[in-house]
Formats: structure tokens, C-alpha cells, sequence
């Protein structure tokens, strides 16, 4: 962020050259079918973003803030979820095959609006 500002060209970059993106303001967002595997994603802001069939295998999720958002199909893998917020988001189909830090009353959330792998 610069000023205040969200820089996308900027985060977009450090996607791409897999940088990391802790605390980066991504609300509100479609960022649908995009990878963000193996991120640096702690105490990021999704809230209210589109990231269905998006692909976050191995990455780092600690704290995130995922309420509201669109998360259908995505894979979480192999991803460390603990403090991570979910609710109210759409995780129909959402695969979290192996994903750990999930408290027990986030896993029956997550169970109840249809993801899978728990």
C-alpha cells in the first residue's frame, strides 16, 4: 500500500514473482482462478473477494480474514489455517485436504456450507 492506496499492479507482481503478502488489502476483489500456493498470506484481508477455483495449496493463511467471500473450488491443501475467518464465505466445493490450525467449530462451519476434506 502506498498512501492509503491498494497498488494492484504492485501486489499482482509479488504474486507473480512469489513474494510475500502478509497483511496485504485484498477486499473486495475477483481474483478468481488465481495461485497463491506456497504464499506468505498472514493476516491477509479477503474479505468480500471472488477467488473461486483459485489455488492456495501450502500457503501460510495464519489470521486471514475470509469473510465473505467466494471460495468455491478452491483448493487449500497442505495449508496452515489457524485464526483464519471464514464465515459467512461460499466453500462449496472448496478442498481442504490436509489443512491444519482448523479449530473444531470451524471445521463443522466449513462441513455445513458444503467444502470438502475435513
Amino acid at each position: 500500500m502506498v498512501d492509503g492506496q491498494r497498488n494492484l499492479r504492485a501486489i499482482l507482481g509479488r504474486i507473480s514473482k512469489r513474494e510475500s503478502l502478509a497483511g496485504v488489502d485484498l477486499r473486495n476483489l475477483y481474483l478468481s482462478c488465481m495461485d497463491f500456493s506456497g504464499l506468505d498470506l498472514r493476516q491477509a484481508n479477503f474479505e468480500g473477494c471472488r477467488l473461486s477455483f483459485g489455488i492456495m495449496d501450502g500457503s501460510d493463511l495464519t489470521n486471514a480474514n475470509l469473510r465473505n467471500s467466494y471460495l468455491t473450488n478452491v483448493s487449500f491443501k497442505g495449508t496452515n489455517l489457524t485464526g483464519a475467518v471464514f464465515y459467512d464465505s461460499v466453500v462449496v466445493g472448496a478442498d481442504f485436504s490436509g489443512a491444519k490450525g482448523l479449530s473444531l467449530e470451524a471445521q463443522t462451519y466449513l462441513k455445513s456450507k458444503g467444502a470438502t476434506g475435513l
